[in-house]
């Protein structure tokens, strides 16, 4: 971990809206996965802003909670912007 990622704190997270989102379908071969955000809605991530977001997401089990920063993508679905330390494992 670095010292970016340790510094990071929830008022960070509150401030550039990554959240934290529960994984229905991980990530697959495509680079797409679906993630429920904490309201229940569920947002299909088709792409990653760069590798350590993709590589951050990879091992990402079903159930498991993610601490993301969604933007919206050029057409449909979102794009995994940015993944904050902390998540839950799945159950």
């Amino acid at each position: 971990m670095s010292t970016t990622q340790a510094r990071t704190t929830d008022a960070d997270a509150a401030e550039t809206g990554a959240r934290p989102h529960r994984v229905v379908d991980p990530l697959d071969a495509t680079g797409r996965m679906t993630v429920r955000t904490p309201d229940g809605e569920e947002r299909t991530v088709v792409d990653c802003l760069d590798g350590l977001v993709a590589e951050r997401l990879a091992d990402r089990a079903p159930g498991s909670t993610v601490r993301l920063e969604l933007s919206p993508a050029d057409g449909e679905g979102y794009v995994a912007a940015r993944v904050l330390p902390g998540g839950l494992p799945a159950l």
